[in-house]
């Protein structure tokens, strides 16, 4: 219990520290962030939920007054395979989630599918002959589906970063994906934009006429997923980061800025270049060139004086939490610090590594990445770790 008790009291001091995930960032020549060094990792508590869900990845979060929403990804119920759900906790006990449960204690969809969306993935749940082990041909991906049907595809939204517009509304981007029944098989479809106001789990997106979601990037852009909040003079800008050029597990980072209040208008937004800024997404130059796997979450630390990244995946490691620093979101983003946290449960495949300014930014920032399991085991989960920086 002492241990607990302990856990709780030190999460509460480092969230009462946070500034709600926005620091007021100054102009000149920035100083350098402080050398990061790793002392330690530490496992926290494992999540608990009222819900009855076997298995999810992601956990994006964010604090609204004394809790904190957290916002999942591919959530394993007994009921079905919401894309993405939405849970909150107490600031001083961030593991013990609650979420609304349906009649079998399955979760919700965070996301609402629109119409279009939900017709797209009725029609094409799997039929029996693409499910029966019996009747599927040795390396037939979708086995004996109609000629023509892929019929294992569906639509997928996966949130990304949240950000606080008001202490009762929080805006986030999130991808729009087709995922086959294929390992790793996703084709990018457009990322978007939702609302979600405090105490809900279901979030709001922007529709059109047609009372589709707006796209906020094209299927054919990148794919601008991880966001931070920086407050410059008197106006609050958010900064987001994007993948691209992919050769193999080598990307490049675009990083994106907009006022917080235009977030959902893509005309506002600007792009790194390399020594400015243009309202052209063709002028954009990598703030990082061709490193493994991404940058990760991006959040200012206290203690370091900068801006902290946190990654990892299959082709960082994933047994590695993947650790870089800028004194500006475009950087210059330094050389690569890893954390080892295989200890922790982490391995080859672990994915989704990053950090949670929602429960604080000083020298002991806390991170959540995916363990996979052993299949006897589950499907995977969610673990919760905390940094211990010098």
């Amino acid at each position: 219990m002492r241990a607990r008790l302990s856990v709780r009291v030190l999460l509460a001091i480092t969230a009462a520290l946070t500034l709600g995930g926005c620091h007021a960032l100054r102009f000149g020549a920035p100083p350098q962030p402080r050398e990061l060094v790793v002392e330690r990792v530490e496992l926290l508590p494992d999540f608990t939920t009222n819900a009855f869900a076997y298995g999810r990845d992601a956990g994006n979060s964010i604090r609204m007054g004394d809790e904190i929403l957290w916002v999942f990804g591919d959530t394993f119920t007994w009921t079905g395979l919401p894309c993405a759900t939405g849970a909150w906790s107490p600031i001083d006990s961030p593991h013990e989630v609650y979420e609304p449960v349906d009649t079998w204690f399955g979760s919700f969809d965070y996301y609402p599918f629109s119409d279009a969306e939900a017709e797209f993935n009725e029609t094409r749940d799997p039929p029996e002959c693409c499910t029966r082990n019996d009747t599927c041909k040795p390396g037939d991906l979708y086995c004996q589906c109609p000629v023509g049907t892929d019929c294992a595809t569906r639509i997928a939204l996966w949130p990304g970063d949240l950000l606080a517009v008001d202490e009762d509304t929080a805006v986030q981007v999130y991808e729009k994906v087709l995922v086959s029944s294929a390992s790793y098989d996703f084709r990018h479809l457009g990322t978007g934009v939702a609302y979600v106001e405090r105490g809900e789990t279901t979030a709001r997106r922007p529709t059109g006429p047609d009372g589709e979601p707006l796209l906020l990037f094209a299927p054919d852009e990148p794919n601008f997923l991880r966001a931070v909040a920086v407050r410059e003079d008197s106006i609050t800008r958010a900064y987001l980061f994007a993948v691209a050029n992919r050769n193999e597990c080598n990307v490049d980072i675009l990083v994106a800025r907009v006022d917080l209040a235009a977030f959902a208008q893509r005309d506002a937004y600007e792009f790194w270049t390399g020594d400015g800024w243009s309202k052209s997404l063709a002028d954009a130059k990598p703030a990082l060139s061709q490193i493994p796997g991404g940058l990760g979450s991006v959040t200012w630390n206290d203690h370091l004086q900068g801006y902290l990244s946190a990654f990892n995946d299959l082709c960082s490691g994933g047994g590695q939490l993947v650790l870089r620093t800028a004194p500006r979101p475009e950087g210059p983003w330094s050389e690569v610090v890893a954390a080892d946290i295989s200890a922790l449960g982490a391995t080859d495949g672990s994915y989704a590594g990053q950090i949670h300014s929602s429960l604080g930014s000083g020298r002991y920032p806390v991170f959540t990445f995916y363990q996979t399991l052993p299949i006897e085991q589950g499907i995977g989960r969610v673990r919760m770790g905390r940094l211990h920086l010098r």
